[in-house]
Order: structure tokens, then C-alpha cells, then sequence
């Protein structure tokens, strides 16, 4: 077993388990206890162990292949039992505004904390409303918000189980692909041709066009960096300090993935697809 005691942000995964893991049937640990996370109590998890080592602790090609795997089951799983049950998960689920308020307030964070970059997530903030019109069509499914090697656990079998799910919530962005491949090519696991067949093998897995997918990703890897920027902006730079380092990268990578997004939609992909996964 593996107990967890988590305060703030880490309290919420609770609810995650409650709301989402349990009923969804994702592959998780198993919740054997829970004590407290409720509003601002700190919670006491009981979890089971579902393995020794993480992908980062053994960064392997195969490993990621594994994982892209479990994240095209995980969003069929999360898509179809949704599509059952339209209730699931009803405080969890993100729209188009709660994405354009993350994009303001990381900009008026940003501003604040970085007067230099002021302005530079004018043209994203466009953009992304642009972009998730689109996807309001596709079904609604699960987005586990930190999708990296530290949370990804190999099991004995070689299966892969996400773990810490305090971010998760229901949107059809591709956000953890995109999260997912950005850290292989970091680790040196991926060149262009390798990310290329991992994206194909995660439209093979879901039953998705692989233009789609491509297309989802950008939107989910803007998504993701507007998050990032923003907690960044307003609790990073308290809770560590060393963060602050991290934001010209984090414009530069939003202001890219804005581009990308752009670019599909110019050259006529759509976010749609076949498949639970989509």
C-alpha cells in the first residue's frame, strides 16, 4: 500500500477518485481509504501500489509506447461510460470560458510578475478561442493534467497506471500526449520520426485520424501551457520560487503551440475522429 497526505491542490484528488477514478473505471491505483479532503482539509489517502519504479526513474521507448497505449484506453474507458452517464463528473467538466479565464489571468499574472512579457499572450488568447470551438463536438472524456514520467508506474506486467490525479478533469483536448511526447523528446527518447509514430500509434490505438490527432494535441498543448503559465504566475512563484525561471519558456512554447493550433485549422484538419478516444 501507499499512504499519501496531501494539503491544498493535492487535497482535491480525492474528489478526482471520488468523481471521476472510481466511477470511470480508470486505470488507477485502487482507493483502499480515504480520510478528510473536503473543502481545505487536508486529505489521507490509502492507495494500493501498483509498482516499483516510474518512466522516469527507467525512461524506456518501449515504456512510453506502453503508456500512449494507456492513455488511448483510458479516454475510450472515461468517453464511453460518460457518454452512458452525461452526470458523471458534472463539477469537473471544462468549457471553452473556463479556458478563456485561464488565458486572462495568466496574462494579467503575467503582466504583473513579468511587466517585460505583457502583451505576448494576446495573439494565443485569439487563438485558443478560435481552436476549441471545434472540439465542443467530440465526446467529452478524461484529461489527467500531468500526464509525465514521475506519475506513469510500470507495473511487473509492463502496463502502465497514471497516478496522482488531483488535476484531472473532463475536456476532449489531447493535452497528455501532448505533455506525454514533449517530455520524451526532453529524455532524448524521441527524434522526429519516433514522435511521429507515437502519435500514429495513439490514432491506431483510439481510432482517430492522425491529422486529428494532430490537431487536438496542439489545442491540448496550448491548453496545457496557459495552465502552467497561470499557476505559475499565481502560486508557482510562492510555493517555488525557482519557477519563476520557467516562464519565457513557457511563452515561447504557448505562443508556438498557438501557431500550430493556427495552422491547422488554416489547412483545413478537424478535430473530429472515430473512436471513443477522440
Amino acid at each position: 500500500m501507499i499512504v499519501k497526505r496531501g494539503t491544498g491542490e493535492m487535497a482535491q484528488e480525492a474528489m478526482r477518485y471520488r468523481e471521476l477514478v472510481v466511477p470511470l473505471q480508470l486505470p488507477a491505483p485502487q482507493l483502499i481509504a480515504a480520510q478528510g479532503g473536503d473543502g481545505s482539509e487536508p486529505v489521507v489517502l490509502v492507495l494500493e501500489d501498483v509498482g516499483e519504479e516510474t518512466l522516469e526513474q527507467r525512461p524506456t521507448a518501449a515504456g512510453y509506447r506502453e503508456a500512449v497505449r494507456t492513455l488511448a484506453r483510458m479516454r475510450a474507458t472515461a468517453a464511453e461510460r460518460l457518454a452512458g452517464n452525461p452526470a458523471l463528473g458534472a463539477a469537473l467538466r471544462r468549457t471553452s470560458a473556463d479556458f478563456a479565464d485561464t488565458a486572462h489571468h495568466a496574462a494579467v499574472g503575467l503582466a504583473t510578475v513579468r511587466p517585460d512579457l505583457a502583451g505576448s499572450l494576446d495573439g494565443v488568447a485569439s487563438t485558443l478561442n478560435a481552436c476549441l470551438g471545434p472540439l465542443s463536438g467530440l465526446p467529452a472524456t478524461i484529461v489527467h493534467g500531468d500526464f509525465h514520467a514521475k506519475n506513469l508506474v510500470r507495473g511487473v506486467s509492463g502496463r502502465v497506471s497514471p497516478v496522482d490525479w488531483p488535476g484531472a478533469y473532463i475536456h476532449p483536448h489531447l493535452g497528455d500526449l501532448y505533455t506525454l511526447l514533449r517530455e520524451a523528446r526532453r529524455l532524448g527518447l524521441t527524434d522526429q520520426a519516433d514522435a511521429a509514430a507515437l502519435t500514429a500509434l495513439f490514432a491506431r490505438e483510439s481510432g482517430t485520424d492522425p491529422a486529428a490527432v494532430q490537431e487536438q494535441m496542439s489545442i491540448g498543448g496550448l491548453c496545457w501551457t496557459l495552465l502552467a503559465l497561470r499557476w505559475v504566475v499565481e502560486e508557482g512563484i510562492h510555493a517555488v520560487p525557482e519557477s519563476a525561471e520557467w516562464l519565457d519558456e513557457l511563452v515561447t512554447e504557448a505562443q508556438a503551440q498557438s501557431l500550430a493550433a493556427a495552422g491547422c485549422r488554416r489547412s483545413g484538419v478537424r478535430a473530429g475522429g472515430s473512436g471513443g478516444a477522440g
